[in-house]
């Protein structure tokens, strides 16, 4: 957790950088429309040949040796050059086809320079599939520091690209597509893809590719929500797509690190104690992240200040980006919560309920996007409650999907720990907003309010030790308190 710190401290720099020299600007509102396509028909990879060719490799290795897992490793990674070849050539066909229904408040000069930026997505479209297949390789051997060095490179090499070019939006997908290509390097190096005898004859991949196929199916439905939530979004004032997707970042590099950067896909993926692993895992996530969501929404628009407030990035687009943060951070809870869950439909090979998860996404984001950002014209604002209900409810119908799979969680007791953890944040909440009413400055505000905000959950938490020990060592409570 340590190292994968690193990883999100050096992306929200990054995010920082991009903050100053794009803004709100429409020029970055194009970026996000063109990157949601790429992420549509190319990206949607990326979680896929995790969440399916780790649980793979595990086996394998289990089953068969190291070796034979290495040559299956191999196979795939040979797979990932070829379905990101074809994945490419789709998005390029598909962008001016996709550009007017995503973007549909734009005007037509601006959906043509959505197409035009699509062209230089390509090398990091290229590049992403191999970079993952390779990443799920060293996962599988729980070789995780030398996948999350991978990303610090990633980030770092992107930077620098940005430090020397950003005049133009152009130079932002080549940034990205310069990190990817130096990590997928290392990556490969350390894992030993490219070292194969001639006699070793590598091991059928139908299954791996029939499950892929099946996901990146199922994700094409999640996508669908992907393209009605930049549709809504496109009927907010200009810069507004911009400032959701500041605030998107930020909430999704904090799920990112709370849930260990999926690491949890290893443990999981062993049939003993599946169940009670996944327990603990949820109650843990949710006692880390309703703190956080609390203080976010408490000093939204400090850390919009202290994060992005510089160059093109203005006291105007400060206060826009952190009413949408202020909404989106709740969201925190039910997307840590929604992983795990998720990714259980892979595990244990039930993509179908994943089709019934994704359908109820895009229903969702359709029918609250309409009714918050059209019909009552909220704006910004709506398209983030949008977003908020649907990951609610979206969490609540995955819990019982994942019980129809056999996996039976005592969700009364995980719900126990929401209600302890939001009233804990709760009262850390007011005790923060009466220590901060003196002050002004931003970052007098955030020291003292972060200090009363901390200490409030400490003492709430250190009540609750026995807890937090069954879950971090799975440990029942007993009537010996002692133990």
């Amino acid at each position: 957790m340590g190292v994968s710190l690193i990883v999100q401290v050096l992306a929200f720099l990054r995010q920082v950088l991009i903050a100053a020299y794009f803004g709100v600007s429409r020029d970055f509102d194009a970026y996000v429309m063109i990157y949601t396509l790429a992420t549509l028909v190319v990206f949607t990879f990326s979680g896929i040949f995790e969440s399916i060719t780790v649980p793979y490799l595990v086996r394998k290795r289990e089953s068969e040796g190291e070796e034979a897992a290495r040559l299956l490793a191999i196979a795939i990674l040979r797979i990932s050059f070829a379905l990101g070849t074809v994945a490419s050539l789709l998005f390029i066909i598909a962008t001016p086809l996709l550009a007017p229904v995503i973007a549909t408040g734009f005007s037509p000069d601006e959906r043509t320079k959505i197409i035009w930026l699509g062209w230089y997505f390509l090398p990091w479209t290229l590049v992403s599939l191999p970079y993952y297949a390779a990443a799920a390789s060293l996962k599988s051997t729980w070789r995780f520091t030398r996948v999350f060095f991978a990303e610090i490179v990633v980030v770092v090499v992107s930077i620098g690209v940005l430090t020397i070019w950003h005049d133009d939006i152009r130079a932002l997908p080549i940034a990205y597509a310069a990190g990817y290509c130096v990590g997928f390097a290392l990556l490969a190096f350390n894992a030993g893809l490219w070292r194969r005898s001639r006699k070793q004859k590598l091991p059928p991949v139908r299954a791996v590719v029939r499950n892929i196929g099946e996901l990146y199916l199922a994700n094409q439905m999640g996508s669908v929500s992907g393209i009605i939530d930049r549709h809504i979004q496109s009927f907010v004032p200009p810069g507004g797509v911009a400032a959701i997707n500041y605030s998107s970042q930020l909430v999704m590099s904090l799920g990112s690190l709370l849930t260990f950067r999926e690491a949890f896909l290893v443990p999981l993926s062993q049939e003993v104690d599946r169940a009670q692993r996944l327990e603990r895992l949820i109650s843990g996530v949710v006692l880390l992240a309703v703190p956080l969501a609390g203080f976010i929404v408490c000093f939204a628009l400090e850390i919009v200040t202290v994060l992005f407030e510089r160059g093109r990035f203005d006291a105007t687009a400060t206060v826009l980006t952190s009413e949408v943060l202020r909404i989106s951070a709740l969201s925190i809870v039910s997307g840590v919560v929604l992983m795990p869950l998720l990714r259980m439909f892979q595990i244990v090979d039930r993509i179908a309920f994943t089709y019934v998860m994704y359908g109820w996404v895009a229903v969702s984001i359709l029918m609250f996007g309409y009714l918050f950002v059209v019909e009552f014209g909220w704006g910004v604002q709506g398209v983030a409650l949008a977003q908020l209900v649907s990951s609610m409810t979206t969490c609540l119908l995955t819990g019982y999907l994942v019980s129809r799979c056999g996996i039976a969680l005592r969700w009364r007791r995980v719900f126990g720990h929401l209600v302890f953890a939001s009233a804990a944040a709760a009262m850390a909440y007011l005790v923060a907003v009466m220590a901060t009413s003196r002050f002004d400055g931003v970052w007098a505000r955030l020291l003292v309010g972060g200090l009363s905000y901390g200490v409030i959950m400490l003492i709430f938490y250190g009540l609750a030790r026995s807890h937090l020990s069954s879950i971090m060592f799975g440990l029942e409570r007993t009537q010996d308190e002692s133990l």
